[in-house]
């Protein structure tokens, strides 16, 4: 169970239905998932679940990084696809594509996401941060999701790529229907007509681009060359429509987790406002806590692994939520310790397909920590309401109601 007030808990009908036939996609599984997590993780690390055609299911840690690090068996190649109209499917790069090609469109994106890259957007970080505080301060309450989590790296991920701030909402949107519109569009019409519509403006932004470069990610991209040569229009935007994808949700629902957390745990929230220097231990514990993100892979051959026999074509999906919180490598796995060792978190996945973003997440975690427990120390969670939570290959919160004294 969360560890704040959730929509309703799972009855143990329903925890058992689940585990017998996982499906992340279900809007009441989402509304609580641990127990589910905890049946998997503790009975059955590696599972098989008839949905969507038939799938294998890695919850355990061990199994799950073994599965990041395998790629020669377990390619992420097809997983998401990019719609190019007419039915056609073009792979997502890099993360569609395995090494050695990964490798060297992947090469193009590490120095723009660079560490270095990224502490010289912290001005404009902490800017935006309490640009964001300045309009809800005086109501004494917020609906953080819509008022902070989602503008914020939203704002940020829209200026990086050269979108019109104006589009923000828009393509908040689109990316919301690709990654949480599998329950309610069955046969995939819905998220193909959202994908072309996306990598239409993409497009458009790029012919913009084209004509005059700016201080964005697409204007360097325009430039960068792969074994001597400009990419193309076509593999331009394969990449563009990643860090669309990749790059608005997974911080939105990060930060969702985390706040609804302090704000339902008090002492932790103030041992950070006594001792600062622990925030950056505290994001990462409270990734490993709630790392949001499940992926699927395709078998490229026969093998076996762990007594099981994997065939060739069979989809496999990592639930990294539920490796986070396994008993085999975590002492009481279910509760926040901001003094836990540090170990290796999986929410940014592992192996050469890891998150090429994930500095840019922390950062933006860290400060917008730093910042709201700076000028907002007491928030806590809205009496009357509950934490409302959504599944999917992200989870996230749909809402949380935040209240502080003014």
């Amino acid at each position: 169970m969360a560890d704040f007030p959730v929509t309703r808990e799972l009855s143990t009908e329903e925890i058992d239905g689940f585990v017998r036939k996982f499906d992340h996609h279900d809007p009441n599984f989402g509304k609580d998932p641990y127990p589910v997590y905890d049946r998997l993780v503790r009975e059955c690390p590696i599972k098989h679940s008839d949905n969507y055609g038939g799938f294998w299911l890695f919850t355990g840690h061990e199994e799950v990084l073994w599965g990041y690090q395998n790629y020669q068996l377990l390619s992420t190649s097809p997983s998401v696809s990019v719609p190019a109209g007419q039915g056609a499917k073009r792979p997502m790069l890099p993360l569609e594509v395995d090494p050695p090609v990964h490798t060297k469109y992947r090469t193009l994106l590490s120095p723009v996401f660079a560490p270095n890259r990224m502490r010289a957007l912290e001005p404009e970080i902490r800017t935006l941060c309490n640009d964001l505080i300045d309009s809800f301060i005086d109501k004494g309450e917020c609906e953080f999701i819509s008022e902070f989590a989602k503008p914020l790296p939203t704002q940020m991920f829209v200026n990086m790529l050269g979108i019109p701030l104006e589009e923000a909402e828009k393509f908040t949107e689109w990316n919301h229907g690709l990654l949480h519109g599998v329950a309610d569009d069955p046969d995939g019409s819905k998220r193909a007509a959202i994908g072309v519509a996306t990598r239409g403006r993409l497009a458009a932004l790029l012919e913009e681009r084209k004509a005059k470069r700016d201080n964005d990610i697409i204007s360097v991209l325009i430039d960068s060359e792969v074994d001597g040569e400009k990419l193309d229009d076509e593999h331009l935007l394969d990449i563009a429509y990643l860090l669309f994808l990749a790059g608005l949700d997974t911080v939105q629902g990060a930060m969702g987790y985390q706040f609804a957390y302090l704000a339902a745990h008090s002492e932790q929230r103030d041992r950070m406002i006594a001792e600062p220097e622990v925030i950056p231990r505290a994001v990462e514990e409270l990734l490993r806590w709630e790392p949001l993100v499940t992926a699927g892979r395709t078998c490229t051959r026969d093998f076996d692994y762990k007594g099981i026999s994997f065939r060739e074509g069979e989809r496999v999906v990592f639930v990294s939520r539920a490796a986070g919180r396994d008993p085999r490598v975590y002492d009481n796995p279910e509760i926040v310790d901001f003094d836990r060792p540090p170990g290796r978190t999986l929410a940014f996945a592992a192996g050469p397909h890891r998150c090429v973003g994930s500095h840019l997440a922390r950062l933006e975690l860290t400060i917008a920590h730093q910042e709201i427990l700076r000028r907002i120390p007491s928030y806590r969670l809205k009496p009357g309401t509950t934490v409302t939570s959504q599944g999917g290959n992200v989870a996230g919160l749909k809402e949380l109601w935040l209240q502080w004294d003014v």
